[in-house]
């Protein structure tokens, strides 16, 4: 007897006749002859090659400003010059808030602060 296993793979292999017949006429139009596993791998190949033609499509036009993370490099070096002003201006805040509690605490009679921009 038979393993399962040589069974699936003689089904796989047994010819079948594709047959497209005009249903008023019943001329024969189209006749292919196939078997399971040409359909299967002829299926699994347009699958692949469908997928690999949208990423294709997607990373070589603009479509790829949509994905996160892959943004226009434009936008990517307008954001790194934002960043550095909003740093120096944090920074020059910083400098001129310890700038004025130190004057504050002289003009209340103090010896100014020991937190200063020098130290």
């Amino acid at each position: 007897m038979e393993s399962k296993r040589k069974k699936f793979l003689r089904k796989l292999q047994l010819p079948l006749r594709l047959v497209i017949i005009n249903d008023e006429t019943f001329e024969e139009k189209f006749s292919f002859k196939l078997t399971p596993m040409n359909v299967f791998v002829g299926a699994s190949s347009f699958v692949v090659l469908f997928g690999l033609a949208i990423i294709l499509l997607v990373f070589s036009t603009p479509f790829r400003e949509l994905l996160p993370g892959y943004g226009d490099n434009d936008t990517k070096q307008n954001l790194q010059e934002l960043l550095y002003k909003t740093d120096s201006i944090e920074k020059s805040l910083r400098e001129k808030d310890i700038f004025l509690k130190n004057k504050i605490n002289i003009l209340n009679g103090g010896e100014g602060l020991n937190d200063s921009l020098y130290n």
